[in-house]
């Protein structure tokens, strides 16, 4: 009996022994905040942009508006947003920044690295200055005064994001600053011991020596899914930590118009794909183009057309890029892409035509949209110097089909910068022509002229594939635009503004100095008024 009765105390006092444990410990656990998320080593980061007005919410220049809208200054907005981010998984928000002269974004990216800090989350902060929009901040100087001011005040907080254990800097189109020499000037100026980490926008590789590694900030210009990040891992060939781009698509026409570009979003399905190939890669870091960039249409935050459908998206994409990157599966598709046949075709519902076959492959591998423009016509045949040829219009553009010459000669661009001047009247060898360059440009003298900025940056960055190298050389250059056949001038065109402008062989530059680099140069819509001249001369 007493046995029992020893049994029956013993085990009331290890239930009474339990009970103050679980009861202890569930004090603890109210008492301690929950567990936040770490902010990774492969972080996932979103470019930010604090620069909207109330008056800035225009279908007129925008595909979609921001549900609720907002100014970008207001407290209760930066709140929102940092909350939005953390629980999207997002690790930082890249916040455009246009030095500390400039008060607005500088107050602006200000406050929200202060409100991150007082919200719960590990939601980090880093700048990006933007000196290709900003012309105050494009010189060595203005940099260099900038980054001191970077690094003393905002660096020096604890929600600044690092990366391999530097402050992250991030950069976006180089050449509006200079090229490879002027950026080391500026390296070797702010930071000389490389003590930050910057990341280059640009995917001119030459740039690699300055940065500690490159990213692409629009990948909507790939000829197919993947193509870009694909191309990107040939190039970066393990030489840098690679920073994976994911978009949930782009469209940018209503404020850019028939210079413009557009990436259907498929309902989520070119997102979820970006997401997979940044997986695929094991990529060291993930950068979103972009949180609340309205104007090019590639935001993820809530809006009038998509609700928050894209950010649960990257709630869902993010924990699966957390969960599956680093596991050993195969980055590379089994069987490469082949190449497209001639029963392959692609319809354009912007003008209605259908490009297929050799000349889709050459439109999608040698610039696409921005260098070519739409179709503006069906494949026929012409005589081109007297012989019948299969030619198809484009905005930009004529595509000539030679199959008897080898790849890549088996397709030639027309030379519609000559035969539009042609039409009008215009004979370039009448042209004033120039004996020399100054330092920085370039000098042809086979026609007597000279390429200079803007221009020359524009050249530089385009060219046809011929060596499969990376960049472009001169040859692949001429091989798009052709020689210059005038000196840059001014004339007005068809929206009846004045513009600078430059005749080539195959094309004419243009100067936009209301757009932001590099969007500042375009390419006038030749193959458009050629075939407009060609009806109204044919028929009146």
């Amino acid at each position: 009996m007493y046995r029992v009765r020893l049994t029956t105390f013993l085990v009331g006092l290890m239930f009474l022994v339990v009970v103050i444990v679980i009861v202890i410990g569930k004090g603890i656990s109210a008492l301690s905040p929950a567990p936040v998320r770490a902010v990774s080593d492969r972080p996932i980061m979103a470019f930010y942009y604090p620069w909207y007005e109330l008056t800035d919410w225009t279908y007129d220049r925008m595909s979609d508006v921001a549900s609720p809208k907002y100014s970008g200054g207001d407290d209760e907005t930066l709140k929102r947003h940092i909350r939005q981010a953390n629980e999207a998984g997002i690790d930082a928000l890249i916040c455009t920044w246009y030095g500390p002269d400039e008060t607005r974004l500088d107050t602006r990216c200000r406050r929200l690295q202060q409100l991150a800090a007082e919200e719960d989350g590990d939601l980090q902060i880093a700048i990006i200055p933007d000196q290709s929009a900003w012309s105050s901040l494009r010189s060595v100087e203005a940099l260099t005064q900038a980054l001191e001011v970077l690094e003393r005040d905002l660096m020096s907080q604890p929600n600044y994001l690092k990366f391999r254990g530097k402050p992250a800097v991030f950069w976006f189109n180089p050449p509006s600053l200079g090229g490879v020499e002027t950026w080391q000037q500026l390296r070797d100026r702010a930071d000389p011991d490389h003590q930050q980490f910057w990341f280059g926008g640009t995917d001119d590789f030459d740039y690699l020596g300055v940065y500690d590694t490159l990213y692409y900030f629009d990948i909507t210009w790939e000829r197919a899914p993947g193509a870009a990040m694909e191309s990107y891992n040939e190039r970066l060939d393990g030489r840098a930590p690679f920073i994976a781009t994911v978009m949930p698509g782009y469209d940018d026409r209503p404020l850019r118009g028939r210079s413009g570009h557009w990436r259907d979003r498929e309902g989520g399905a070119y997102y979820r794909g970006t997401w997979e190939d940044a997986v695929a890669y094991h990529a060291d870091g993930v950068v979103i183009t972009s949180f609340n960039e309205f104007f090019e249409g590639s935001h993820i935050e809530p809006s009038e057309q998509f609700g928050d459908l894209y950010l649960r998206l990257t709630t869902e994409l993010s924990d699966y890029f957390r969960a599956n990157v680093g596991q050993p599966t195969d980055p590379m598709p089994a069987d490469p892409t082949p190449s497209p046949s001639s029963s392959e075709c692609r319809t354009f519902s912007e003008t209605g035509y259908q490009v297929c076959g050799r000349l889709l492959e050459y439109w999608e591998q040698n610039g696409g949209l921005p260098v070519f423009g739409y179709p503006i016509g069906s494949q026929h045949e012409e005589s081109i110097e007297g012989t019948p040829t299969q030619v198809q219009p484009f905005e930009r553009n004529r595509l000539e089909l030679h199959p008897d010459n080898a790849r890549p000669y088996d397709v030639l661009l027309g030379r519609l910068g000559a035969d539009r001047l042609e039409q009008a009247g215009r004979d370039w060898e009448t042209f004033e022509t120039v004996s020399e360059a100054p330092p920085g440009c370039l000098y042809f003298d086979q026609t007597g002229h000279r390429l200079c900025e803007p221009f020359l940056s524009y050249w530089r960055g385009h060219g046809l594939t011929l060596d499969n190298q990376q960049g472009y050389s001169t040859q692949e250059n001429l091989a798009l635009f052709g020689l210059p056949l005038s000196e840059p001038h001014t004339e007005t065109l068809s929206d009846g503004k004045d513009y600078v402008v430059q005749w080539f062989e195959r094309a004419r530059f243009e100067h936009h100095p209301d757009n932001p680099e590099p969007y500042n140069v375009l390419l006038g819509l030749l193959g458009v008024e050629v075939q407009d001249a060609q009806q109204a001369s044919c028929c009146p």
